[in-house]
């Protein structure tokens, strides 16, 4: 089947229930033609139906939360970890802090809600419930701090702990306090504070019999009728409703689950709102005020058919927000959402007890909560076990004359059969567009540059400096290009620091994938932004470069540096005896390998770039500073390739010590479970180069020795006298992972490498 490069972009902002779902549903029908783009502050997303079950202690951190990272990868969909902050439904953009706008054809918004905050010390002094992913972190400190207080003294009067808000999502999150509190034996007093007269009101009575029975018996205390005013450090300060008279309560840690509100930078824009701040939609769960944009979740507001903010909505609409982005981008019918008038209630009480409701029936024990439990796993189970996805597992939408005309494409050649040579350059609109829009850092030694472009750079050198040049190219390996645009101008940066040489000036090779010009503007724009971020914070100026369009995003620089001669860090010189530091932990290889495969954890991907996006440069000044003999950067050839290198042509050898290797978190995993990059095999070869190979082979940090590095650390040689008080500055100027791995010998009798425990 024919392929069609990307002419249009569907982005979905938070990664709530129904965008969750939405993905799962693209990776079993992708459409041609159509790149979906996930954008999310957290990698993951809590499932809101088991939060009660996660405070309680019945489920683990990962039972109850969606990997959106891994998600996206497996279902081929961008993922870009931030917060937006913004959005113009005119122009179709979303801006994000710290980086440029996304741009957008169609959009979906799936931000959840929050409490309302108007109660006076309310965010100084109270946890509010949502964000979930806040709220845990808040519930996790508590938790210690009970624990603490269980040591201080036996005879210490209980912890008055609030919630404040008397719905279902307050009700079940007590219980669930309050159950972790006795069963770690913890000395708590729970209270639970609503406004309203009743708890459950809408409930058939025999359930709320059943819920004040169970509130006793727990010795949770509900305090009715109580209209909250004021939140301080030890006391909640209100009225009561019945007869408007002063009531104040003693709490030690209040959390409140009131009525949701929407996020309030969702006001600044020309967006339909409620008054409250949610987006108006129609029945096909678009906006009222511009049909381009869709809302899903709390965030949304039927307006004929108004509905409670309830997660089973959110569920229920993914199938309906599915169909209708594809319908409008392809200008095909759209379908109507008709939420149910009533829908089955659960409850969980803490013990593994649950209230089961559907008017006029009702249910509660221990079978209701293992009925919700199984409901609950089942949900998650769809993006706990994600299928293998190979071709026969996907239907895809044909590629026809009919696609191409609801695409908005002529002629399907105009895309996908561009020529090559000459004729493969990036569109000259592209260009003049992304970089009129770039502000090089500027360099008084460029003397013809972009600010006055010509066919080529013109560069004055400096006297009595050496200079220094450099070249790197990579493919993309993660999906933000962005992020990418930082990664590669680091990776291209590292072989100058490497030798202590300050970057002065770069040349770029950019090769976009064949797409519409409106998508190629918006990849090289979020591209070439990455990149100068980290190309001006170096005070490198971008000079020129070249582009051309290939089936993969990829990017590389020319670098030159200038350098001193006599500040120069070379390769090779290593001398024996001394000792061999390592800054950064190994793994991203097959992390990365793993992570296209949609096998990695997100959160594991996420600490690996905040290591891969650390610059080399003051690294290389620090070991220039301890006189380090010899140093280089560890990437595609991994730690045993780029030592080789450094012994090469010296009759030394050397000794590493496997356990003083860091490796990043989660790559060893990924290798146990046979993952890993693709250039591994290669590197493999030179274990030759080790004299004791199958005593270590099984060793888990044995593949590390081979696995390829991307934007890696550095590997010096420095006298075991300056060694520790060097790895001191390093782990001082944020080289935190800086360690010792082993040491230079005499040459060994057979290979060079020696390994040890």
């Amino acid at each position: 089947m024919q392929s069609l490069p990307n002419v249009k972009d569907i982005v979905l902002v938070g990664g709530g229930h129904t965008h969750a779902l939405v993905i799962r549903m693209w990776a079993m029908n992708p459409v041609p033609g159509l790149r979906i783009t996930l954008i999310s502050p957290q990698v993951h997303t809590p499932y809101s139906g088991m939060l009660p079950g996660l405070v309680a202690g019945h489920y683990t951190f990962d039972q109850t939360h969606i990997d959106l990272q891994r998600l996206c990868a497996w279902a081929n969909v961008r993922f870009i970890m931030a917060s937006a902050n913004a959005i113009d439904p005119d122009n179709k953009t979303i801006s994000l802090p710290t980086r440029p706008n996304i741009h957008y054809d169609f959009c979906s918004v799936d931000i959840g809600s929050t409490p309302n905050q108007d109660i006076t010390g309310c965010k100084e002094h109270a946890v509010a419930v949502k964000p979930i992913s806040e709220f845990y972190g808040q519930w996790q400190n508590l938790q210690q701090q009970l624990l603490q207080r269980k040591t201080e003294t036996a005879a210490q009067a209980p912890m008055k702990i609030s919630v404040i808000g008397g719905g279902a999502g307050g009700i079940e999150l007590i219980f669930a306090m309050n159950h972790w509190c006795t069963q770690h034996d913890c000395q708590a007093q729970f209270t639970l504070v609503s406004r309203g007269k009743n708890l459950l009101s809408g409930a058939p009575k025999s359930l709320q019999k059943q819920l004040d029975k169970k509130l006793i018996k727990n010795n949770i205390h509900s305090l009715l009728g109580f209209d909250t005013q004021e939140i301080s450090a030890t006391h909640i300060h209100g009225i009561t409703v019945h007869n408007h008279t002063s009531q104040t309560i003693e709490c030690h840690q209040a959390f409140y689950c009131t009525q949701a509100s929407a996020a309030p930078w969702l006001n600044k824009s020309t967006l339909a709102l409620t008054e409250q701040g949610f987006i108006k939609i129609k029945d096909s769960l678009q906006s009222t005020s511009h049909p381009s944009l869709f809302a899903a979740g709390d965030i949304a507001h039927q307006v004929n058919d108004p509905r409670p903010k309830a997660g089973v909505y959110a569920v229920r609409m993914a199938p309906i927000l599915f169909h209708n982005l594809i319908a409008t981008a392809l200008n095909k019918p759209l379908k109507t959402f008709k939420p149910q008038k009533d829908f089955l209630s659960l409850l969980a009480l803490g013990d593994q007890y649950a209230l089961a409701s559907r008017k006029p029936f009702s249910l509660s024990g221990k079978l209701m909560w293992k009925w919700k439990n199984h409901i609950d796993v089942e949900f998650m189970n769809q993006f706990h076990q994600l299928p293998a996805m190979d071709a026969s597992s996907v239907t895809s939408t044909a590629i026809d004359s009919n696609l191409q005309s609801e695409l908005g494409i002529k002629d399907i050649h105009e895309l996908s059969m561009r020529c090559g040579g000459c004729g493969g350059k990036v569109g000259a609109s592209v260009l003049s567009e992304v970089l009129n829009e770039l502000k090089p850092y500027p360099q008084a030694d460029v003397l013809v540059g972009l600010d006055s472009p010509d066919d080529a750079a013109v560069i004055n050198i400096p006297t009595n400096q050496n200079l220094v040049q450099t070249i790197d190219h990579l493919k993309t390996f993660i999906d933000d290009p962005y992020l990418f645009g930082q990664l590669a101008a680091l990776h291209a940066l590292s072989d100058a620091f490497a030798m202590n040489a300050q970057p002065q000036s770069a040349q770029a090779l950019v090769q976009l994938p064949i797409a519409s010009e409106a998508i190629q503007k918006r990849d090289m724009a979020q591209l070439m932004q990455g990149a100068l971020k980290v190309l001006n914070t170096h005070h490198c100026t971008l000079v020129g470069g070249h582009t051309n369009e290939e089936t993969q995003l990829s990017l590389g620089f020319c670098i030159n540096a200038l350098a001193q001669p006599k500040d120069i860090l070379h390769k090779q010189g290593a001398n024996k005896g001394e000792v061999l530091i390592l800054t950064q932990p190994l793994g991203s290889g097959a992390l990365f390998a793993g992570h296209m495969r949609g096998q990695a954890n997100g959160t594991d991907i996420q600490q690996a770039l905040k290591h891969m996006l650390q610059s080399n440069q003051q690294a290389g000044k620090i070991f220039q500073q301890f006189n380090a003999s010899a140093c280089t950067d560890v990437t595609g050839f991994g730690l045993l390739g780029h030592l080789v290198e450094m012994l090469k042509g010296k009759e030394i050898g050397a000794e590493l010590t496997l356990d003083k290797i860091d490796a990043l978190s989660g790559s060893l995993q990924v290798m146990k479970a046979g993952i890993f990059s693709s250039l591994q095999p290669k590197n493999v070869r030179l274990r030759r180069a080790l004299n004791d190979q199958e005593a270590f082979i099984h060793h888990p940090k044995y593949p590390l020795l081979f696995d390829p590095q991307t934007c890696g650390g550095l590997l010096a040689s420095v006298s075991a006298q300056q060694a520790q008080d060097c790895i001191a500055v390093l782990k001082e100027n944020g080289y935190s992972c800086s360690a010792i791995i082993g040491q230079l010998t005499p040459l060994p009798e057979q290979g060079l490498i020696t390994l040890s425990h």
